[in-house]
Protein backbone atom coordinates (compact mmCIF):
# COMPACT_ATOMS: atom_id res chain seq x y z
CA UNK A 1 0.00 0.00 0.00
CA UNK A 2 1.27 3.47 -0.91
CA UNK A 3 -0.11 6.35 1.11
CA UNK A 4 -0.10 10.13 1.25
CA UNK A 5 -2.81 12.46 2.48
CA UNK A 6 -4.45 12.95 -0.90
CA UNK A 7 -3.72 9.62 -2.61
CA UNK A 8 -3.72 6.03 -1.35
CA UNK A 9 -3.17 2.94 -3.48
CA UNK A 10 -4.03 -0.53 -2.20
CA UNK A 11 -3.05 -3.92 -3.55
CA UNK A 12 -5.99 -6.14 -2.61
CA UNK A 13 -6.47 -9.71 -3.74
CA UNK A 14 -8.94 -9.30 -6.58
CA UNK A 15 -11.17 -11.80 -8.36
CA UNK A 16 -10.01 -12.90 -11.79
CA UNK A 17 -10.68 -10.12 -14.28
CA UNK A 18 -10.85 -10.44 -18.04
CA UNK A 19 -8.14 -8.81 -20.11
CA UNK A 20 -10.56 -6.04 -21.06
CA UNK A 21 -11.60 -5.44 -17.44
CA UNK A 22 -7.95 -5.24 -16.36
CA UNK A 23 -7.19 -2.71 -19.08
CA UNK A 24 -10.19 -0.58 -18.14
CA UNK A 25 -9.29 -0.76 -14.45
CA UNK A 26 -5.81 0.57 -15.24
CA UNK A 27 -7.30 3.60 -17.00
CA UNK A 28 -9.69 4.25 -14.12
CA UNK A 29 -6.80 4.20 -11.65
CA UNK A 30 -4.87 6.64 -13.84
CA UNK A 31 -7.88 8.96 -13.89
CA UNK A 32 -8.34 8.68 -10.13
CA UNK A 33 -4.73 9.62 -9.42
CA UNK A 34 -5.22 12.91 -11.26
CA UNK A 35 -7.84 14.01 -8.71
CA UNK A 36 -5.23 14.42 -5.95
CA UNK A 37 -3.71 17.68 -7.30
CA UNK A 38 -7.17 19.27 -7.55
CA UNK A 39 -7.92 18.47 -3.92
CA UNK A 40 -4.54 19.85 -2.90
CA UNK A 41 -5.37 23.04 -4.78
CA UNK A 42 -8.73 23.24 -3.01
CA UNK A 43 -7.00 22.97 0.36
CA UNK A 44 -4.52 25.66 -0.59
CA UNK A 45 -7.27 28.03 -1.69
CA UNK A 46 -9.30 27.34 1.46
CA UNK A 47 -6.50 28.73 3.63
CA UNK A 48 -7.46 32.20 2.38
CA UNK A 49 -10.41 33.00 4.61
CA UNK A 50 -13.20 35.43 3.74
CA UNK A 51 -15.47 36.86 6.41
CA UNK A 52 -18.78 34.98 6.48
CA UNK A 53 -20.78 38.20 6.73
CA UNK A 54 -19.20 39.41 3.50
CA UNK A 55 -20.05 36.11 1.81
CA UNK A 56 -23.67 36.17 3.00
CA UNK A 57 -24.10 39.75 1.81
CA UNK A 58 -22.61 38.99 -1.61
CA UNK A 59 -24.75 35.85 -1.91
CA UNK A 60 -27.89 37.99 -1.81
CA UNK A 61 -26.91 39.25 -5.26
CA UNK A 62 -25.23 36.10 -6.57
CA UNK A 63 -26.67 32.75 -5.43
CA UNK A 64 -23.78 30.90 -7.10
CA UNK A 65 -21.64 31.93 -4.13
CA UNK A 66 -23.50 29.41 -1.96
CA UNK A 67 -23.38 26.59 -4.52
CA UNK A 68 -21.40 23.54 -3.39
CA UNK A 69 -19.66 23.60 -6.76
CA UNK A 70 -18.08 27.05 -6.88
CA UNK A 71 -14.81 28.52 -5.68
CA UNK A 72 -15.42 31.76 -3.79
CA UNK A 73 -12.64 34.35 -3.93
CA UNK A 74 -12.13 38.02 -3.21
CA UNK A 75 -10.77 39.81 -6.26
CA UNK A 76 -10.13 43.56 -6.18
CA UNK A 77 -12.35 43.85 -3.13
CA UNK A 78 -15.25 42.01 -4.77
CA UNK A 79 -16.43 38.50 -3.88
CA UNK A 80 -16.85 36.29 -6.93
CA UNK A 81 -17.87 32.68 -7.50
CA UNK A 82 -16.27 30.56 -10.22
CA UNK A 83 -17.78 27.16 -11.12
CA UNK A 84 -15.51 24.23 -10.36
CA UNK A 85 -15.50 22.99 -13.95
CA UNK A 86 -14.11 26.35 -15.08
CA UNK A 87 -11.74 26.98 -12.18
CA UNK A 88 -10.12 23.55 -12.43
CA UNK A 89 -10.47 23.01 -16.19
CA UNK A 90 -6.76 22.43 -16.80
CA UNK A 91 -6.78 19.63 -14.19
CA UNK A 92 -10.06 18.12 -15.36
CA UNK A 93 -9.38 17.82 -19.07
CA UNK A 94 -6.82 14.98 -18.78
CA UNK A 95 -9.11 13.17 -16.31
CA UNK A 96 -12.02 13.38 -18.73
CA UNK A 97 -9.80 12.02 -21.51
CA UNK A 98 -8.89 8.99 -19.38
CA UNK A 99 -12.56 8.32 -18.66
CA UNK A 100 -13.47 8.68 -22.32
CA UNK A 101 -10.67 6.29 -23.25
CA UNK A 102 -11.97 3.77 -20.71
CA UNK A 103 -15.51 4.26 -22.06
CA UNK A 104 -14.39 3.39 -25.58
CA UNK A 105 -12.39 0.39 -24.39
CA UNK A 106 -14.85 -1.32 -22.03
CA UNK A 107 -16.94 -4.17 -23.36
CA UNK A 108 -19.71 -3.21 -20.92
CA UNK A 109 -21.59 -0.63 -22.98
CA UNK A 110 -23.76 0.62 -20.12
CA UNK A 111 -20.67 1.20 -17.97
CA UNK A 112 -19.04 2.96 -20.91
CA UNK A 113 -22.05 5.23 -21.33
CA UNK A 114 -21.92 6.21 -17.64
CA UNK A 115 -18.20 6.96 -17.95
CA UNK A 116 -18.87 9.26 -20.92
CA UNK A 117 -21.56 11.12 -18.99
CA UNK A 118 -19.21 11.46 -16.02
CA UNK A 119 -16.41 12.76 -18.23
CA UNK A 120 -18.73 15.38 -19.69
CA UNK A 121 -20.00 16.36 -16.23
CA UNK A 122 -16.46 17.07 -15.05
CA UNK A 123 -16.08 19.56 -17.89
CA UNK A 124 -19.52 21.21 -17.92
CA UNK A 125 -20.77 20.87 -14.33
CA UNK A 126 -23.67 18.52 -15.15
CA UNK A 127 -23.24 16.58 -11.92
CA UNK A 128 -26.88 15.61 -11.43
CA UNK A 129 -27.00 13.93 -14.83
CA UNK A 130 -23.89 11.92 -13.93
CA UNK A 131 -25.36 10.94 -10.56
CA UNK A 132 -28.52 9.73 -12.27
CA UNK A 133 -26.49 7.69 -14.77
CA UNK A 134 -24.55 5.86 -12.07
CA UNK A 135 -27.66 5.15 -9.99
CA UNK A 136 -29.41 3.66 -13.03
CA UNK A 137 -26.44 1.43 -13.90
CA UNK A 138 -26.86 -2.30 -13.44
CA UNK A 139 -24.28 -4.00 -11.16
CA UNK A 140 -20.84 -4.40 -12.71
CA UNK A 141 -17.58 -5.77 -11.37
CA UNK A 142 -15.63 -2.51 -11.80
CA UNK A 143 -16.52 0.61 -9.86
CA UNK A 144 -15.46 4.25 -9.88
CA UNK A 145 -16.71 7.44 -8.31
CA UNK A 146 -14.95 10.62 -9.38
CA UNK A 147 -15.53 14.36 -9.23
CA UNK A 148 -16.70 16.84 -6.59
CA UNK A 149 -18.20 15.07 -3.57
CA UNK A 150 -20.86 17.04 -1.72
CA UNK A 151 -19.99 15.84 1.78
CA UNK A 152 -18.62 17.37 4.97
CA UNK A 153 -14.96 18.44 4.75
CA UNK A 154 -13.54 20.39 7.68
CA UNK A 155 -10.77 21.85 5.53
CA UNK A 156 -13.05 23.53 3.02
CA UNK A 157 -15.59 26.31 3.53
CA UNK A 158 -18.96 25.12 4.79
CA UNK A 159 -21.07 23.24 2.23
CA UNK A 160 -18.41 23.23 -0.50
CA UNK A 161 -17.85 19.97 -2.36
CA UNK A 162 -14.43 18.29 -2.26
CA UNK A 163 -12.84 16.52 -5.21
CA UNK A 164 -12.57 12.78 -4.72
CA UNK A 165 -12.11 9.48 -6.45
CA UNK A 166 -12.34 5.86 -5.55
CA UNK A 167 -11.65 2.92 -7.82
CA UNK A 168 -12.39 -0.64 -6.85
CA UNK A 169 -13.70 -4.07 -7.71
CA UNK A 170 -17.00 -5.33 -6.34
CA UNK A 171 -16.60 -8.05 -3.70
CA UNK A 172 -19.49 -10.42 -4.37
CA UNK A 173 -19.71 -12.20 -1.02
CA UNK A 174 -19.70 -8.95 0.95
CA UNK A 175 -22.19 -7.36 -1.44
CA UNK A 176 -24.58 -10.30 -1.11
CA UNK A 177 -24.35 -10.02 2.68
CA UNK A 178 -24.99 -6.28 2.55
CA UNK A 179 -28.09 -6.84 0.40
CA UNK A 180 -29.25 -9.42 2.92
CA UNK A 181 -28.91 -6.84 5.70
CA UNK A 182 -30.68 -4.26 3.55
CA UNK A 183 -33.61 -6.55 2.83
CA UNK A 184 -34.11 -7.29 6.52
CA UNK A 185 -33.61 -3.80 7.94
CA UNK A 186 -35.48 -1.85 5.27
CA UNK A 187 -38.29 -4.32 4.58
CA UNK A 188 -40.59 -2.90 7.25
CA UNK A 189 -41.97 0.61 7.01
CA UNK A 190 -40.49 2.41 10.00
CA UNK A 191 -42.79 5.07 11.40
CA UNK A 192 -41.53 8.63 10.97
CA UNK A 193 -41.69 11.06 13.87
CA UNK A 194 -43.10 13.71 11.52
CA UNK A 195 -44.35 11.79 8.45
CA UNK A 196 -44.91 14.81 6.21
CA UNK A 197 -41.30 15.91 6.75
CA UNK A 198 -39.65 12.63 5.77
CA UNK A 199 -38.98 11.35 2.28
CA UNK A 200 -40.18 7.76 2.12
CA UNK A 201 -37.78 5.46 0.30
CA UNK A 202 -38.67 2.09 -1.18
CA UNK A 203 -35.91 -0.41 -0.47
CA UNK A 204 -35.55 -1.04 -4.21
CA UNK A 205 -34.38 2.58 -4.53
CA UNK A 206 -31.39 1.82 -2.31
CA UNK A 207 -28.53 0.06 -4.08
CA UNK A 208 -25.65 -1.52 -2.19
CA UNK A 209 -22.15 -2.80 -2.86
CA UNK A 210 -18.94 -3.74 -1.07
CA UNK A 211 -15.65 -2.92 -2.76
CA UNK A 212 -12.10 -4.13 -2.65
CA UNK A 213 -10.44 -0.77 -3.08
CA UNK A 214 -7.57 -0.17 -5.47
CA UNK A 215 -7.33 3.60 -5.07
CA UNK A 216 -8.60 6.48 -2.95
CA UNK A 217 -7.89 10.04 -4.02
CA UNK A 218 -8.68 13.54 -2.79
CA UNK A 219 -10.99 13.79 0.21
CA UNK A 220 -11.44 10.00 0.19
CA UNK A 221 -7.72 9.48 0.80
CA UNK A 222 -7.73 11.97 3.63
CA UNK A 223 -10.80 10.66 5.45
CA UNK A 224 -10.53 6.99 4.49
CA UNK A 225 -14.28 6.59 4.79
CA UNK A 226 -15.33 2.99 5.43
CA UNK A 227 -18.80 3.57 4.03
CA UNK A 228 -20.88 6.18 2.25
CA UNK A 229 -24.53 6.64 1.34
CA UNK A 230 -24.73 8.97 -1.65
CA UNK A 231 -26.00 11.40 -2.73
CA UNK A 232 -26.68 13.40 0.44
CA UNK A 233 -28.91 15.98 -1.24
CA UNK A 234 -32.44 14.85 -0.32
CA UNK A 235 -33.92 16.33 -3.49
CA UNK A 236 -31.57 14.24 -5.64
CA UNK A 237 -32.24 11.16 -3.52
CA UNK A 238 -35.98 11.60 -3.97
CA UNK A 239 -35.54 11.69 -7.75
CA UNK A 240 -33.04 8.90 -8.31
CA UNK A 241 -32.54 6.89 -5.12
CA UNK A 242 -29.26 6.28 -3.30
CA UNK A 243 -26.22 4.02 -3.26
CA UNK A 244 -24.62 2.49 -0.15
CA UNK A 245 -20.96 1.61 -0.67
CA UNK A 246 -18.64 -0.12 1.81
CA UNK A 247 -14.85 -0.18 1.46
CA UNK A 248 -12.94 -3.21 2.74
CA UNK A 249 -9.37 -1.89 2.80
CA UNK A 250 -10.15 1.41 4.58
CA UNK A 251 -11.97 -0.67 7.20
CA UNK A 252 -8.83 -2.76 7.73
CA UNK A 253 -6.77 0.42 7.94
CA UNK A 254 -9.10 2.02 10.48
CA UNK A 255 -9.00 -1.15 12.56
CA UNK A 256 -5.20 -1.17 12.59
CA UNK A 257 -4.59 2.53 13.16
CA UNK A 258 -7.52 3.58 15.34
CA UNK A 259 -9.77 0.89 16.74
CA UNK A 260 -7.35 -1.78 17.97
CA UNK A 261 -4.90 0.60 19.72
CA UNK A 262 -7.78 2.34 21.49
CA UNK A 263 -9.52 -0.93 22.33
CA UNK A 264 -6.33 -2.17 24.00
CA UNK A 265 -6.01 1.11 25.89
CA UNK A 266 -9.52 1.65 27.29
CA UNK A 267 -10.73 -1.86 28.18
CA UNK A 268 -9.48 -4.31 30.80
CA UNK A 269 -7.53 -7.39 29.78
CA UNK A 270 -10.37 -9.63 30.90
CA UNK A 271 -12.86 -7.74 28.73
CA UNK A 272 -10.48 -7.69 25.74
CA UNK A 273 -10.12 -11.46 25.84
CA UNK A 274 -13.78 -11.75 24.79
CA UNK A 275 -13.18 -10.01 21.44
CA UNK A 276 -10.71 -11.03 18.75
CA UNK A 277 -9.22 -8.78 16.10
CA UNK A 278 -11.55 -10.40 13.56
CA UNK A 279 -14.56 -9.75 15.81
CA UNK A 280 -13.73 -6.05 15.81
CA UNK A 281 -12.94 -5.92 12.09
CA UNK A 282 -16.25 -7.48 11.14
CA UNK A 283 -18.03 -5.60 13.91
CA UNK A 284 -16.96 -2.20 12.64
CA UNK A 285 -17.80 -3.08 9.03
CA UNK A 286 -21.26 -4.27 10.11
CA UNK A 287 -21.81 -1.13 12.17
CA UNK A 288 -20.82 0.97 9.17
CA UNK A 289 -23.14 -1.00 6.88
CA UNK A 290 -26.09 -0.41 9.18
CA UNK A 291 -25.13 3.23 9.66
CA UNK A 292 -25.30 3.78 5.90
CA UNK A 293 -28.54 1.82 5.53
CA UNK A 294 -30.08 3.78 8.41
CA UNK A 295 -29.67 6.99 6.43
CA UNK A 296 -32.55 5.73 4.30
CA UNK A 297 -34.90 6.32 7.24
CA UNK A 298 -33.54 9.80 8.00
CA UNK A 299 -34.20 11.81 4.85
CA UNK A 300 -36.00 14.72 6.48
CA UNK A 301 -36.71 17.40 3.90
CA UNK A 302 -35.87 20.51 5.89
CA UNK A 303 -33.21 19.21 8.27
CA UNK A 304 -30.29 20.79 6.42
CA UNK A 305 -32.06 24.15 6.18
CA UNK A 306 -33.27 24.15 9.79
CA UNK A 307 -30.11 22.87 11.47
CA UNK A 308 -27.72 24.67 9.11
CA UNK A 309 -24.03 23.98 9.74
CA UNK A 310 -24.84 21.60 12.61
CA UNK A 311 -27.04 19.30 10.53
CA UNK A 312 -24.16 16.98 9.66
CA UNK A 313 -23.36 16.29 13.33
CA UNK A 314 -26.91 15.17 14.05
CA UNK A 315 -27.46 13.39 10.74
CA UNK A 316 -24.36 11.21 11.04
CA UNK A 317 -24.82 10.40 14.73
CA UNK A 318 -28.52 9.65 14.21
CA UNK A 319 -27.60 7.16 11.46
CA UNK A 320 -25.05 5.44 13.69
CA UNK A 321 -27.44 5.09 16.61
CA UNK A 322 -30.36 4.00 14.45
CA UNK A 323 -28.05 1.56 12.66
CA UNK A 324 -27.15 -0.10 15.96
CA UNK A 325 -30.85 -0.32 16.76
CA UNK A 326 -31.59 -1.86 13.36
CA UNK A 327 -29.07 -4.56 14.23
CA UNK A 328 -31.76 -5.87 16.57
CA UNK A 329 -33.85 -6.93 13.57
CA UNK A 330 -30.86 -8.85 12.20
CA UNK A 331 -30.50 -10.52 15.59
CA UNK A 332 -34.17 -11.53 15.63
CA UNK A 333 -33.84 -12.98 12.12
CA UNK A 334 -30.68 -14.90 13.12
CA UNK A 335 -28.58 -12.95 10.62
CA UNK A 336 -26.17 -11.98 13.39
CA UNK A 337 -25.45 -13.25 16.91
CA UNK A 338 -25.49 -11.38 20.22
CA UNK A 339 -21.69 -11.54 20.24
CA UNK A 340 -21.54 -9.94 16.81
CA UNK A 341 -23.84 -7.14 17.95
CA UNK A 342 -21.67 -6.55 20.99
CA UNK A 343 -18.59 -6.47 18.73
CA UNK A 344 -20.23 -3.71 16.70
CA UNK A 345 -20.78 -1.62 19.82
CA UNK A 346 -17.28 -2.21 21.20
CA UNK A 347 -15.66 -1.28 17.88
CA UNK A 348 -17.76 1.88 17.65
CA UNK A 349 -16.99 2.91 21.25
CA UNK A 350 -13.28 2.39 20.57
CA UNK A 351 -13.45 4.55 17.45
CA UNK A 352 -15.22 7.33 19.39
CA UNK A 353 -12.59 7.39 22.10
CA UNK A 354 -9.91 7.52 19.41
CA UNK A 355 -11.51 10.56 17.78
CA UNK A 356 -11.98 12.31 21.12
CA UNK A 357 -8.35 11.73 22.04
CA UNK A 358 -7.12 12.91 18.63
CA UNK A 359 -9.21 16.07 18.87
CA UNK A 360 -6.95 17.33 21.66
CA UNK A 361 -4.23 17.97 19.07
CA UNK A 362 -6.15 18.23 15.80
CA UNK A 363 -9.38 19.56 14.33
CA UNK A 364 -9.68 16.56 12.02
CA UNK A 365 -13.28 15.38 11.40
CA UNK A 366 -14.68 17.83 13.94
CA UNK A 367 -18.31 16.89 13.33
CA UNK A 368 -17.61 13.22 13.98
CA UNK A 369 -15.74 14.16 17.15
CA UNK A 370 -18.79 16.05 18.39
CA UNK A 371 -20.97 13.04 17.60
CA UNK A 372 -18.58 10.78 19.47
CA UNK A 373 -18.59 13.03 22.53
CA UNK A 374 -22.38 13.15 22.55
CA UNK A 375 -22.63 9.36 22.35
CA UNK A 376 -20.03 8.67 25.05
CA UNK A 377 -21.39 11.27 27.47
CA UNK A 378 -24.99 10.15 26.90
CA UNK A 379 -23.99 6.56 27.68
CA UNK A 380 -22.02 7.63 30.75
CA UNK A 381 -24.99 9.63 32.01
CA UNK A 382 -27.34 6.65 31.57
CA UNK A 383 -24.91 4.21 33.20
CA UNK A 384 -24.50 2.20 30.00
CA UNK A 385 -20.80 3.05 30.17
CA UNK A 386 -18.76 3.59 33.31
CA UNK A 387 -15.22 4.84 33.81
CA UNK A 388 -12.99 3.57 36.57
CA UNK A 389 -9.24 3.72 36.90
CA UNK A 390 -8.87 4.93 33.34
CA UNK A 391 -10.80 1.96 31.95
CA UNK A 392 -14.26 1.70 30.39
CA UNK A 393 -16.89 -0.79 31.54
CA UNK A 394 -19.82 -1.66 29.28
CA UNK A 395 -23.34 -2.61 30.34
CA UNK A 396 -24.79 -3.94 27.09
CA UNK A 397 -28.34 -4.18 28.45
CA UNK A 398 -28.35 -0.50 29.38
CA UNK A 399 -26.74 0.41 26.07
CA UNK A 400 -29.64 -1.07 24.11
CA UNK A 401 -32.13 0.95 26.17
CA UNK A 402 -30.05 4.12 25.86
CA UNK A 403 -29.73 3.67 22.09
CA UNK A 404 -33.51 3.91 21.81
CA UNK A 405 -33.63 7.07 23.93
CA UNK A 406 -30.80 8.79 22.07
CA UNK A 407 -32.16 7.78 18.68
CA UNK A 408 -35.53 9.35 19.48
CA UNK A 409 -33.92 12.64 20.51
CA UNK A 410 -31.73 12.81 17.41
CA UNK A 411 -34.51 11.99 14.97
CA UNK A 412 -36.73 14.59 16.62
CA UNK A 413 -34.02 17.19 16.02
CA UNK A 414 -33.81 16.19 12.36
CA UNK A 415 -37.57 16.21 11.92
CA UNK A 416 -38.52 19.41 13.70
CA UNK A 417 -35.53 20.89 15.50
CA UNK A 418 -33.83 24.24 15.04
CA UNK A 419 -30.18 25.16 15.06
CA UNK A 420 -30.68 26.61 18.54
CA UNK A 421 -32.10 23.27 19.74
CA UNK A 422 -29.08 21.42 18.38
CA UNK A 423 -26.68 23.94 19.85
CA UNK A 424 -28.22 23.43 23.28
CA UNK A 425 -28.14 19.64 22.92
CA UNK A 426 -24.49 19.63 21.82
CA UNK A 427 -23.52 21.96 24.64
CA UNK A 428 -25.09 19.65 27.20
CA UNK A 429 -23.28 16.52 26.04
CA UNK A 430 -19.89 17.88 25.02
CA UNK A 431 -18.83 19.77 28.13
Amino acid sequence: MSNNESLIEFNPKLPKLSKNESQVLKLLVEAGKLIAPIYQEQERQARVRIDKKEIDKAAQKDSAILSPYTVVEKVDGKIIATPYHIKYAKFLEPIAKKLEEAAKLTENKAFGKALKIQAKALLDGGYEKATAAWLKLEPYILDISIGPLHHYDDRLPSLKASYHAWVGVVEKEGTDRLYNYKNVTLSARRKALVPKERIEMDQDQIKAKVLDVVLLSGIMARTKFVGLNLPIDVDIVEKYGAQVTLFNQPNDLRLKEQILPTFNKIFSREFRESFSREDLRRGYLRATALHELAHSYLYYKNAAKNLQDLSHVIYELAATILGLRLAGSLLLKDRITSKQLESMIVAYVSRDFYLIDESKNSKFMTNYVLGGKIFINFMLESGALKQSGGLIMVNFTKIFVSLHDLSTILESLLAQGTRKDVESFIRRYTR
